[in-house]
């Protein structure tokens, strides 16, 4: 099943990125608990707008930035030209080595997933954290239920809410970012 962008999405995002990037995506970037040395995942990347900000913060860290699009993959490759640290793969249904990143994080990308497919990709990236880990999302806020539903699969997996907050982000709305250890 692809999801493929249309022409004016792509244009539209650029657009954000390009006026509200520092105030959407880097603020959510700040925010990340990082150190410069983690292996992180970009779970549903998009154009790039968060790994743009996330890989400066990995001097000594490797970032895998994974989209379902093949052309949301070409843009954040563009996005994000000039990174040596940086992995692009473009799965449908992601498979990595148990415990391979320190950081998984998503971007208004969970709520999109149907509950169907909610439970195997949790799942997954939750194995995919290494002891320790941390896993954040930030969803809108007006996706109530699909964000109960993410947490509960998310606390069924084992991980634990270290973190929870409200944040208004200009064009989107109020939005729920939560932080979770493994």
């Amino acid at each position: 099943m692809k999801h493929e962008p249309a022409p004016l999405e792509i244009f539209l995002t650029r657009l954000a990125f390009f006026l509200y990037g520092k105030s959407v995506y880097k603020a959510f970037a700040d925010r990340l608990p990082l150190e410069g040395r983690e292996q992180v995942l970009d779970f549903g990347c998009g154009m790039g707008t968060v790994a743009y900000y996330v890989a400066k913060k990995l001097p000594h860290g490797h970032l895998t930035c994974l989209d379902i699009s093949e052309q949301w993959m070409n843009v954040c490759r563009k996005t994000l030209r000039g990174y040596g640290n940086i992995t692009f793969q473009q799965a449908e249904s992601p498979k990595f080595a148990n415990e391979s990143f320190n950081l998984v994080y998503s971007h208004f990308v969970l709520h999109d997933i149907p509950v169907s497919e909610l439970k195997r990709i949790i799942s997954a990236l939750a194995e995919s954290l290494k002891s320790g880990g941390v896993f954040v999302f930030r969803e809108p806020l007006k996706e109530m239920y699909k964000i109960s539903v993410i947490k509960h699969l998310i606390e069924q997996n084992g991980l634990s809410l270290k973190d929870s907050r409200i944040t208004d982000i200009p064009l989107l709305g109020n939005a729920l970012e939560s932080v979770y250890t493994k």
